[in-house]
């Protein structure tokens, strides 16, 4: 089996819960990064900082309005894809 580079990146991005639970929210509609300052336990540089690393394997993308970016996953399919299959998979042994 040839792993691909793409999917190597993609996976390296999402392995960390804060940017998992922006791709979760961002799944349900475009948001701001001052909006999501407000779901998640994470300053807006923190979270700016995530979205870039997102940004780069491209799972998210940004519209601009004046001064403020607005992100939204690029590839629905495939990030709604593993997060179901990691919501479905049985727990890891302790």
């Amino acid at each position: 089996m040839v792993i691909e580079k793409d999917w190597v990146v993609v996976l390296k991005a999402l392995a960390h819960p804060t940017r998992l639970r922006i791709v979760a929210e961002l799944l349900q509609g475009t948001k701001c990064v001052t909006s999501m300052q407000d779901l998640l336990p994470a300053s807006q540089a923190n979270i700016s900082q995530h979205l870039g690393i997102l940004r780069n394997a491209r799972v998210v993308d940004f519209t601009q309005d004046g001064a403020q970016r607005c992100y939204y996953v690029c590839r629905p399919e495939l990030v709604g894809g593993l997060l179901e299959l990691l919501r479905d998979a049985p727990a890891p042994p302790a």
